[in-house]
């Protein structure tokens, strides 16, 4: 009876992680996927213009708005059990005045010195627009964090889920219907000021509006929500007879010392793209000219970054799973479960990392020519050839990350990664400055950066965890099968690309290369059951491999 009981809880970690992971997995892809249509309306000069904007906006929505939704919950929780609904509504007001307070300041700031802001500090003036039109989205980002923080403290997801679905569905059909007016537009004013530039500014102008539409749609859901649920939680508070416990300055303290650590984890794994850039143009300003510096990044991030996160993207949502599991499992003291898990769960990660990491490398002229027709795509090719390893340092760190956060041990992540970042900042000083290369040495210092926070972060799980070796023992299997598999794709890539159609091709060597992949895993035994059950699509693979007796 209970091996059955066990059975059935062998699924894949994203469906045990259960509706947080799966909006946070949609978001994510929403966020990195919609720069595809974007870069085909504008171009890579656009998204270079996009991306000095919205790195900027990152950075503020990060310290006014993202830890809101992860810290309140823990705060709210023990007292809403306990029946102290008084403090609970004070800490609410503290978290309502912190997000008010800083997204004011923030979205002011923005708004009035946007163009003192990109001329000086991200040296791209057309970018001033855009950031004028996001600047009031933090106002309702950072309150939407709030309320999204409060119905996850009482247990509520649902307003949560609904509210980024409204967000990410309004800024997408908003953004990109506002994008091609703009561009219209934007023609015209450049045809007058002869600026071939501007109509670039306008569009990424017209999409900024749809990220301020979706701010503002979600915020008054969840605001609507939250006032009409509002008598029911008001009259539990009323009929507290529960004291208070703490005074203002102590919850202060509290809310303040429990948002920072996540502040600092969003910097650390968001952010970092946004800083990246900002040294990017500071550092070759003198080197090379404003239009390269804005058309190399625009590739980086709306090409390179787009295929490299996409496994990320999948393995920061197991991860998610995996933290609720080891946060139990701690619970319980169960140190074996907790590190046979961690492995099994690791595993099961790199077996689909690896291969989408090799094949975006591999296929990366097909690829780009599919999504991008028309385009250059000889820079976006050389750097996802270049750098796909950092998509696999990056989902088994992120993996590794989240283990050590159900384990509790967010200092020790925080260390590890600000250890890491401080050498990537070094070696961007290193690769602009000193070398003076081109966008090549912001890749090469994001594969140190994802490297350094693997190898610490690794580290730190298998002290905290117990991990031996075998560990990397048995990935040799995945990493061999996707060697064997990056290889043929590459040659044949190069050898079919002149008499086969770019979308017919990538479509006919993904498949192929899926199932080479697929074959020379499970001829090695590469894999287990166990392990295939907690891979998102697992199961196909699990099937194959039990009809060709495999497994």
């Amino acid at each position: 009876m209970e091996k059955r009981r066990n059975s059935k809880k062998q699924r894949n970690l994203i469906a045990q992680g259960g509706m947080m992971a799966v909006m946070s997995l949609l978001v994510s892809a929403c966020l990195v996927l919609r720069r595809i249509p974007l870069t085909m309306i504008w171009g890579d000069e656009g998204n270079g213009i996009y991306g000095a904007a919205y790195a900027l906006f990152t950075l503020c929505w990060l310290l006014c708005s993202y830890g809101l939704p992860m810290a309140l919950p823990g705060l709210l929780r023990p007292g809403i059990k306990k029946g102290h609904y008084l403090d609970t509504g004070r800490m609410m007001r503290i978290a309502f005045l912190y997000a008010g307070m800083i997204s004011g300041i923030l979205g002011v700031l923005l708004f009035l010195g946007s163009d003192l802001i990109a001329r000086s500090f991200l040296y791209e003036p057309l970018a001033s627009l855009p950031l004028r039109i996001m600047a009031p989205a933090l106002l309702f980002l950072a309150l939407g964090g709030v309320l999204r923080g409060f119905f996850l403290g009482n247990g509520a997801g649902f307003p949560v889920m609904i509210s980024w679905l409204i967000e990410q569905a309004v800024a997408l059909s908003g953004g990109l219907f506002l994008t091609q007016i703009q561009k219209s537009y934007g023609v015209m004013v450049g045809a007058l000021l002869q600026n071939e530039s501007f109509h670039q500014s306008f569009a990424v102008m017209g999409f900024a509006g749809g990220i301020l539409a979706g701010a503002l749609l979600s915020f008054l859901f969840l605001l609507c929500i939250y006032l009409l649920s509002h008598g029911y939680y008001g009259k539990r508070g009323r009929k507290s007879t529960v004291e208070r416990k703490e005074g203002f300055p102590r919850m202060l303290a509290r809310f303040l010392v429990t948002l920072l650590p996540v502040i600092v984890y969003g910097f650390l794994t968001r952010g970092y793209i946004a800083i990246q850039q900002i040294c990017f143009r500071l550092f070759t300003q003198d080197v090379i000219s404003a239009a390269a510096i804005t058309r190399q990044w625009g590739v980086y991030e709306g090409k390179y970054k787009v295929f490299t996160m996409l496994p990320v993207i999948l393995s920061a949502a197991m991860g998610l799973a995996l933290c609720d599991r080891v946060s139990s499992l701690r619970r319980r003291e169960a140190w074996p479960h907790i590190r046979d898990l961690t492995r099994s769960a690791l595993k099961a990660a790199m077996i689909v990392v690896i291969p989408l990491s090799v094949m975006a490398g591999t296929l990366a002229v097909p690829l780009l020519n599919t999504f991008f027709p028309g385009q250059d795509v000889a820079t976006g090719s050389r750097l996802l050839l270049y750098g796909f390893a950092t998509g696999i340092f990056f989902s088994a760190a992120c993996l590794l990350a989240q283990a050590l956060l159900g384990l509790a041990e967010t200092m020790l992540v925080l260390s590890c990664g600000i250890a890491a970042f401080a050498i990537h900042i070094g070696a961007l000083y290193g690769m602009l400055k000193i070398l003076q290369m081109d966008i090549v040495g912001v890749l090469y210092a994001d594969i140190i950066y994802a490297f350094c926070l693997l190898l610490f972060i690794g580290a730190a799980a298998r002290r905290k965890c117990g991990f031996r070796y075998g560990l990397l023992r048995s990935m040799t299997a995945p990493l061999a099968a996707s060697l064997v598999m990056g290889i043929l794709l590459y040659f044949l890539s190069g050898g079919l690309s002149e008499v086969m159609p770019p979308p017919v091709l990538l479509a006919v060597l993904a498949v192929g290369g899926v199932m080479v992949y697929t074959v020379i895993l499970l001829l090695l035994r590469g894999t287990t059951e166990k392990e295939l059950r907690l891979v998102p699509g697992g199961r196909l693979l699990l099937a194959a491999g039990k009809a060709m007796r495999m497994l």
